[in-house]
């Protein structure tokens, strides 16, 4: 876990339903934060998306892998992460990658082939798409590698389905996906640590995300922290989404392009940037970091947030950092999705 002092030196917050307050825990607080909360570290990887969950004890969730859609940099990213992993001495529990993109999961293959450290079974979670068994290159090295491992991998697919994971004992998970989405039918995870809870929601456009609402409700979506849908596009994370997940924080992956920029319409949803929540991106941000001890905080949850930028591998994978008011200015809204508004 974190030295005391790095973990003084981050922005603490007090995390609320649509809300924030600056904290200021006492030394114990911050300490006892330190040596013992979970962490999530959203990479800057220009076109594409990375999440690591790391649990007390060293545990680590990935939640997508995968960096454009060309080989080599999925592999830079792959191997990447693998260097990542073995440096802080991180060991791999469970993989999550949302939908069947290779900006999502490409990257995968690569880190599988370095041999991680695994704990006794590896949790492969996905949503059972017809398309992840197509014929590309990059899926059948990424089937190669999870066949290679044989009795240490658990594939769980999930089809109009839900189903509850026991991490530790005061963290679990929620993973659940729907269908008819094709290419974008998305794996959800909610996530509960403590009182902290968490959202993921692939790149699922919103007449998905109400269906999946309208079928679980609000305790598979109700969240402190929400991951934007689709970094940022105008086809995802509904006005009705936000308003049933009611985050403080939300954090999208994005690249100041037009195909994976967090758009106007969008921003606008989750209130703004700044506005009432904290909004991040990474096209912004670098590598966005929030950890959590998973306890109450006055009226709210505490919460610490830190950056790292460009990023671990934000120049290797082309992450360019602009100024917020350079991407306001690249911003562009569509009309094309009633179900959004």
């Amino acid at each position: 876990m974190l030295g005391t002092e790095e973990c003084m030196a981050a922005t603490f917050y007090r995390i609320f339903p649509n809300g924030f307050k600056k904290a200021f825990p006492k030394k114990a607080r911050k300490t006892s934060f330190a040596n013992s909360h979970l962490e999530l570290r959203m990479f800057n990887v220009g076109d594409g998306e990375a999440i690591l969950l790391i649990f007390p004890e060293r545990r680590v969730w990935i939640i997508d892998g995968g960096s454009s859609i060309t080989d080599a940099k999925n592999e830079t990213l792959g191997k990447g992460l693998a260097s990542y992993l073995a440096e802080r001495q991180l060991v791999l529990e469970a993989l999550v990658p949302s939908h069947p993109h290779k900006d999502h999961v490409g990257a995968i293959s690569y880190l599988l082939a370095e041999q991680p450290k695994l704990t006794s079974k590896l949790a492969y979670y996905r949503s059972d798409d017809p398309t992840w068994g197509e014929d590309s290159k990059w899926l059948k090295a990424l089937r190669k590698e999870l066949k290679a491992l044989g009795a240490k991998l658990e594939q769980i697919a999930l089809k109009d389905a839900h189903r509850e994971i026991s991490i530790a004992p005061d963290a679990s998970a929620h993973i659940f996906a729907g269908s008819g989405e094709g290419k974008y039918t998305s794996i959800f995870v909610h996530l509960r640590f403590g009182d902290a809870r968490m959202l993921f929601t692939g790149d699922s456009h919103c007449r998905y995300e109400l269906e999946l609402y309208q079928q679980y409700g609000d305790n598979d979506f109700r969240a402190d922290v929400l991951k934007v849908t689709h970094h940022g596009s105008s086809s995802g994370t509904a006005r009705k989404l936000v308003t049933a997940v009611s985050p403080g924080i939300a954090i999208a992956s994005t690249k100041n392009e037009a195909s994976h920029l967090l758009e106007a319409d969008t921003v606008a949803r989750l209130g703004g940037r700044p506005g009432p929540r904290l909004v991040f991106e990474t096209g912004v941000d670098g590598d966005i970091i929030l950890r959590t001890d998973g306890k109450a905080y006055g009226d709210g949850v505490l919460y610490q947030v830190e950056f790292e930028t460009p990023g671990r591998f934000g120049e290797a994978l082309d992450g360019e950092i602009l100024p917020l008011s350079e991407v306001n200015q690249l911003r562009t809204s569509s009309n094309k999705y009633p179900a959004c508004k």
